[in-house]
Formats: structure tokens, sequence, C-alpha cells
């Protein structure tokens, strides 16, 4: 009797060792497939949010076009020439950062002439800075409008004028840094990137509505 009841314990105790065996080959391989499903959901969470933020932004600008993305001086579209004088880019990109004490309403009457941004151009990027989730950074706002390529394409063709934007759409681009919880999101990047990081970005396309603006 004495010998059936060592035995029935030695298999017990053989059976929990090989119980806490198994649990410390799975435990890993588990908390991989947990950290992978709560990186690509926060992922997928703010890639909503941008593409939300770009589309509110574009909502704004499809009517508030007068004076976005545009150059007083000249009357023409905001432009980048390259050394040989050719365009390279239409519309105009917008840093968050260095707009910030301007967006959030902080910064001085030097400050806000400085910055030569319109009343119009607050707007927009107000409505990407408060709708972009927190861990998303390093945030850009490209504005352009397609009837400005155009004339930039042949503007010899027609005289530009703003209020012709509105047979165009407007085109809102915003980039920025999403920041990860594990390094699973950027798997394949290079050796010399951030694998804690990853690039965004979110465009979205309005049709432009006229107004009752008419400037040359």
């Amino acid at each position: 009797m004495k010998k059936l009841y060592y035995r029935i314990w030695e298999k017990e105790k053989n059976e929990d060792g090989q119980s806490m065996l198994e649990f410390v080959l799975v435990f890993p391989i588990f908390m991989l497939l947990l950290a992978m499903i709560l990186d690509f959901g926060w992922l997928f969470y703010t890639r909503l949010n941008v593409e939300n933020s770009a589309r509110n932004a574009a909502r704004v600008a499809c009517v508030e076009y007068d004076r976005v993305a545009y150059d007083d001086g000249n009357k023409i579209p905001e432009v980048t020439y390259s050394p040989d004088g050719t365009v390279t880019s239409y519309g105009k990109t917008y840093s968050l950062d260095a707009c910030k004490s301007v967006l959030n309403g902080t910064a001085s009457d030097a400050e806000q002439a400085s910055s030569g941004l319109s009343d119009q151009e607050i707007r927009i990027l107000n409505q990407v800075r408060n709708t972009i989730p927190s861990n998303f950074t390093d945030v850009s706002v490209t504005l352009s409008y397609t009837y400005d390529k155009e004339y930039l394409t042949s503007p010899s063709a027609f005289d530009y004028k703003v209020a012709n934007r509105s047979n165009g759409d407007v085109i809102v681009l915003v980039e920025g840094t999403h920041h990860a919880i594990t390094p699973l999101v950027n798997w394949g990047a290079d050796a010399s990137e951030d694998h804690m990081t990853r690039k965004l970005k979110c465009k979205s396309v309005y049709k432009v509505e006229a107004n009752s603006f008419s400037n040359g």
C-alpha cells in the first residue's frame, strides 16, 4: 500500500514539473502575441485619428482657401523652386511644432506677424492639432490645390485668380511619427532607423467650394 502511495505521489510530482516547463516555454510566445495585438491595435487607432484629422482639415480648407498656401506679394500659389528655377512643389507645408504658440493663442503680436499665418490657416491647422493622438509627433501639414498645379504647369495659359481655385480640389496631407509600444510595428526597418517609431502619411481630398471672395 505504501509503495502504491509513493508511486502516485511521484507521478503527480513529475506532472507538476512538466506543467511548469510547458508554461515557461509557452509564456514568451503568448506575451509576444499579446504585444503584437496591442501594438498593431495602437497603430491602427493612431492611423484612424490621423486620417480623421486630415479629413477635418480638408473640410475646412475646401471653403477657406483664398488666403491659404497663397503668396500675397506675387498673387500666385506658394511654390518651391529648384536651383535652375523650375517648380519642384506647389502648395505649402506647415510644421505644427513651429506654429505651436500661434495655434494655441499664446504668441505675441510680433510672433503672430512673423509667422505669416492667416486666420484661415490657423483654423485649418488647429483642426489637425486638436484631433491627432498625443503619441503622434513631428507633425507637418501640406496644403495644396489642383487648380494651382494646373496654373504652375502652364502659367501663360491664363491669368491666375484665387477665386478660380473652386475649379479644383484641395489636398491635405498630414505626416508625422507614430511612437510604438514595441519594435514589432517597424520590424522591417533598416538598422539605422528607430524601430520604436513608424512614419505615417494620411491624405484627404475635397472639392473646393466657391466662396464670396474674389481675389486677383
